[in-house]
Formats: C-alpha cells, sequence, structure tokens
C-alpha cells in the first residue's frame, strides 16, 4: 500500500509540475510555494471538517513536533534552498543534485529508525535511482558552455547540498510523525508550519504581497487551483501515506519516479519528442521498481 501510494504521488506531482511550468514565468518560486499550500491546506481543512477540533486536539505533542519539523526544513528551507542552487548551477546540476535525496534519506533512516531493507528491495531501489538519474541528465536543458565563476559554483554546490539534505531530514521527521496518527492529519498540520513559515518569511523580507499579487489574474488562479488539488493535496497527502506505510527509503525512491511519469505526459500532452536515450533510462528505473514489489514477495 505504501509503495502503490509513493508511485500515483510522483504521478500527481508530474501532472502538477506541468501546469506550475505554464505559470512559472509569472508569479515567483515563493509565491506558487505559499499559493499552492494554502490551497491544499484549505481543502484538506474541509475534508477533515467533521472532526477538526477533536481530531487535531487528539494529536501528541512528539507528533506535531516531528511534522513541524518537516515543514519548515523540508517545505521551507528545502524549497528556498533549491531555488537558491537553481540559480547558481542550473536546471541541470541541481536536478542531478535532487537525485541524491533517496540515498540521503536511505543512509539516515537506516542509521537512526534502524530500517532492515532486503538486498533485492536495495537493488531495485539502486536501480531505479540510477534510471530515474539518467532520465533527467536527458531531459535537463544544456547550460551555457561558459565557465561559471569559482565562487558562486561552491556556494550554489552548497546550498543544493542542503537542500538535500533538507529535504531527506523533512522525509525522515514526517516518517516519524505520521508513525501513530492518521496520514491525513498529519499532512495538515506539516502543511500548516510550511505556510507560517513562508508567511514569516515573506513578512521578514517585506515581499508577502508581491508573491501573491498576480494571482489576482483569473486565468493564471484557476492553473494554480487546479495544480495545487493535483500536487500539492494528493499528491503530497499521497506521499504522507507511503511514508507511515512502507520504509521511508523506498518512499523517497518511488517518489522521485516522476520524471518517469513526465515522459508519456510530455509525448501525448505536450507533444514533445522522447529520445531512445530517455526510454532506457526510464525502462531500468520501471525493472528497478519491478525488483522492489517482487522483494514483498519474499517477505
Amino acid at each position: 500500500m505504501g509503495a502503490v501510494a509513493a508511485l500515483l504521488s510522483a504521478l500527481c506531482w508530474a501532472v502538477a509540475a506541468i501546469l506550475f511550468r505554464r505559470i512559472g514565468d509569472r508569479i515567483t518560486a515563493m509565491g506558487i510555494n505559499l499559493a499552492k499550500g494554502l490551497v491544499a491546506m484549505l481543502f484538506m481543512a474541509v475534508l477533515l471538517l467533521p472532526g477538526f477540533y477533536s481530531g487535531l486536539a487528539s494529536l501528541d505533542t512528539n507528533s506535531i513536533a516531528a511534522l513541524a519539523l518537516s515543514g519548515i526544513i523540508g517545505i521551507c528551507f528545502g524549497d528556498t534552498l533549491y531555488f537558491l542552487a537553481l540559480m547558481r548551477l542550473g536546471a541541470r546540476r541541481t536536478l542531478l543534485l535532487g537525485s541524491l535525496i533517496p540515498v540521503t534519506t536511505a543512509l539516515i533512516a537506516v542509521i537512526f529508525l534502524g530500517e532492515q531493507i532486503s538486498i533485492l528491495a536495495w537493488s531495485g531501489m539502486v536501480l531505479a535511482i540510477a534510471g530515474v538519474t539518467y532520465v533527467l541528465w536527458q531531459r535537463a536543458p544544456r547550460e551555457n558552455t561558459q565557465q561559471q565563476p569559482c565562487e558562486k559554483y561552491r556556494s550554489g554546490l552548497f546550498f543544493g547540498l542542503l537542500f538535500v539534505v533538507a529535504n531527506a531530514l523533512g522525509i525522515i521527521a514526517t516518517k516519524v510523525g505520521v508513525a501513530d496518527i492518521p496520514a491525513l492529519e498529519a499532512t495538515f498540520v506539516r502543511q500548516a508550519f510550511a505556510i507560517a513559515g513562508l508567511t514569516f518569511w515573506g513578512l521578514m523580507v517585506r515581499d508577502l504581497l508581491g508573491w501573491v499579487t498576480p494571482l489576482r489574474e483569473g486565468k493564471l488562479l484557476k492553473v494554480l487551483l487546479v495544480a495545487s488539488l493535483i500536487g500539492a493535496l494528493l499528491g503530497t497527502w499521497l506521499s504522507v501515506v507511503a511514508l507511515k506505510y512502507t520504509y521511508a527509503a523506498v518512499a523517497a525512491t518511488l517518489n522521485a519516479t516522476s520524471p518517469l511519469f513526465i515522459l508519456p505526459l510530455a509525448v501525448f500532452w505536450l507533444k514533445e519528442r522522447v529520445n531512445w536515450h530517455e526510454i532506457a533510462g526510464a525502462l531500468a528505473a520501471v525493472t528497478g521498481i519491478g525488483l522492489y514489489f517482487s522483494s514483498l514477495r519474499l517477505l
């Protein structure tokens, strides 16, 4: 159940990524991050409405603390560090650094959570990560051949590595926080603290209104609503379900397969061309996923 939820989460985020890309040139990244979080939290509040206060009141302090840490580190700091790295390293290097998140998550989970995964499952996860990394390498736009200044490159690498660690720690914190509570409540608490952090950030830099002002445009708002419901609501909820019912390392690996779902969407929806190298990388990743599911049958 957890593995399937992780794959469905990856599909949701693949669809959402295409929609967010359509409006990314008219609204800042921080504005998208804050707006999608608000939309998701409002709809989650509606879903939780029948027992909203009693449900949240029953949450224990340790779970809330872990989920708060996850929202602030994983969403606030993690996404901010991602964009800082993106501006210094470019899309290609940043995407490849992002493929280290499942590996980092797995190492932290083994050391601190004591997760024990079979050799066959590890093999499948490594193959899946390799396939996704190859697809990202093929699809990422080529950067300018001019050599970047050494200082800029080093700062970008520093922010990129911090982004990887922040996301991995956010995943681990979510895994701990959702252990004893329902996934929807956990997702709501995590999102609420993330929004609080982003709002505080916007007030500190005095640019909060600038982030959300472009959303006055009706067409822009409609696309953001749909993308937020698919990605920030369903995608995030399913990723928390995955962390509740499977290993953190497995959930992180399968959540990282969004590029595989983007390939067919790019062909049939965006009418883009996909080369054989990308198909080979996708097949390798799918084979790795198959190996993992095969390992479950041996348990």
